[in-house]
């Protein structure tokens, strides 16, 4: 064969130029809206949302005459922590497996090595994943606070009234988004550091649900300020803030989570550079 003709050859089959970030991004949502865990996640999501909404404003108003005057007050004074807290404490299960599976599980099969070829530049490639990730849970998750406070405060309106146009409960729907994003991103980065889907769930539902109540169990305010301080205790950015049970602020439990979600992302990011796939 003439040299021509290799070169032609040659230029045929060599990518015209080095895929951006909006091309991983493109890649990573044919990915995403391709596997079946996704749809399942989000599916459970969305169920476990609304039936928890559900049940736990049906118990508190159906028990109203009966709550001592204590808790009658908190459940006025913070009305959309009642409707929307519970949903997010359980559905969150669904988006933590989903955030881990959608990295540690292309570790598990050794697709990650396609895509890490594909974009030489690793950290692109998680950027690229968790854009997708934070995209897609952020715009369902408002879907799901929007239909859930709907919902939830027709079942309690014979005892408090309250207005999704109303600032507060405004904050808290937009809350219950940036709750379910953010905890999707701690699970993705947590996923990213340990490379395998059992051990990620593992670790992230242990988080969520176990090291919360261990750190809360020392005596005194500093084990509620500890657990507080975990990614759970995030939860209060979803309620009024007159909550005279809760140690942090709404904003407050903001920038705690969006601490968490900054310390293991860069050591998700650290860790993608430098290991082997």
């Amino acid at each position: 064969m003439s040299t021509a003709a290799l070169l032609r050859t040659d230029s045929a089959v060599r990518p015209t130029h080095r895929p951006g970030f909006t091309d991983l991004v493109r890649s990573e949502w044919t990915k995403f809206t391709s596997l079946r865990s996704t749809w399942w996640s989000l599916g459970v999501m969305t169920v476990v949302s609304l039936g928890f909404t559900v049940a736990a404003t049906a118990t508190y108003t159906h028990d109203y005459p009966h709550l001592d005057a204590a808790t009658q007050s908190q459940f006025r004074t913070d009305t959309v922590g009642l409707i929307l807290q519970p949903a997010a404490q359980f559905a969150q299960l669904a988006v933590c497996v989903l955030g881990v599976l959608l990295i540690a599980s292309e570790y598990s099969t050794g697709m990650i090595r396609a895509t890490m070829l594909a974009a030489p530049r690793r950290t692109s490639a998680l950027l690229a994943k968790a854009a997708t990730l934070a995209a897609a849970v952020f715009v369902l998750s408002e879907v799901v606070a929007v239909a859930c406070f709907l919902i939830g405060s027709r079942i309690v309106r014979a005892h408090s009234v309250v207005s999704i146009t109303d600032p507060t409960s405004l904050h808290a729907v937009l809350g219950f988004g940036a709750y379910m994003t953010l905890i999707g991103l701690v699970a993705l980065s947590l996923g990213t550091l340990l490379r395998h889907p059992a051990a990620g769930i593992s670790m992230v539902l242990a988080m969520q649900f176990v090291l919360a109540g261990v750190v809360g169990m020392i005596p005194g305010s500093v084990g509620k300020h500890l657990a507080g301080a975990m990614p759970s205790g995030a939860t209060v950015i979803m309620g009024s803030g007159h909550n005279a049970s809760n140690v942090y602020s709404p904003a407050q439990g903001l920038l705690i989570l969006l601490g968490w979600v900054a310390v293991l992302g860069a050591s998700a990011l650290h860790t993608v550079k430098k290991r082997d796939v």
